[in-house]
């Protein structure tokens, strides 16, 4: 697992954005449906990482009353991509004051769903490093969570390790547990709410993932 949690049978994934919605002072200037979405993004990618389904959203609005029914929109897109139901959502939504930028955390409750078998495989990057209007500007960059779902389904991702603000590098190293490799791609660069995902491909499947891909697709060439 990357940064999921077992608590009993459950495993719980979280992720946030700040400053990032419909606010004047906020940095990224997005509807809060959008910012919902890729909240909702990194968060349920975290659980496939730990081979879990969401069965439960727990919602905590810092961004007033109004938001929440554009948050819970953008999170329904996710569910939607992947041709799933949307698990039942509950939280809450600070009133007692006005947050002058945009603040929403999203956290997860799933069950294990998938096995995974990093053995005789490939790995690869799916989508690039994207981060603020990049995510916006570059849709045809990012990795389509409807695709990986299905590779997790059909078995031909045996693994995958989502990206983030550190950089594709560390979580390399993390996913593989191997220091010394190559790629194309920047490595510290921020990758935003996961636009690049890792994956770990069976040998005999590779031509049926990339058939399935439309993200750009970057190998990882391992040094022993």
């Amino acid at each position: 697992m990357r940064n999921a949690i077992q608590v009993g049978e459950n495993i719980v994934t979280i992720d946030n954005a700040g400053c990032i919605g419909e606010k004047p002072q906020d940095e990224v200037q997005v509807p809060n449906e959008v910012t919902g979405y890729f909240t909702a993004r990194t968060a349920i990618l975290e659980q496939w990482c730990a081979g879990a389904m969401p069965v439960q959203l727990l919602l905590a609005n810092f961004s007033g009353d109004d938001a929440w029914q554009s948050y819970i929109n953008g999170f329904q897109q996710v569910f939607n991509e992947i041709n799933q139901p949307m698990p039942p959502v509950t939280g809450s939504s600070e009133t007692n004051f006005q947050a002058l930028q945009s603040a929403v955390s999203l956290t997860m409750l799933g069950k294990k769903a998938f096995a995974s078998n990093p053995e005789n495989c490939q790995y690869f990057v799916v989508g690039e490093p994207l981060v603020g209007n990049e995510v916006i500007n570059n849709p045809q960059k990012i990795a389509s969570l409807g695709e990986l779902y299905t590779g997790l389904k059909e078995g031909f991702i045996q693994a995958l390790w989502p990206t983030g603000s550190k950089g594709i590098g560390i979580e390399i190293e993390r996913f593989i547990g191997c220091k010394v490799y190559e790629t194309a791609l920047p490595l510290q660069k921020s990758a935003g709410p996961s636009c690049a995902v890792l994956v770990a491909v069976n040998d005999q499947n590779i031509q049926s993932f990339f058939e399935q891909m439309t993200a750009p697709i970057t190998e990882i060439n391992l040094f022993q």
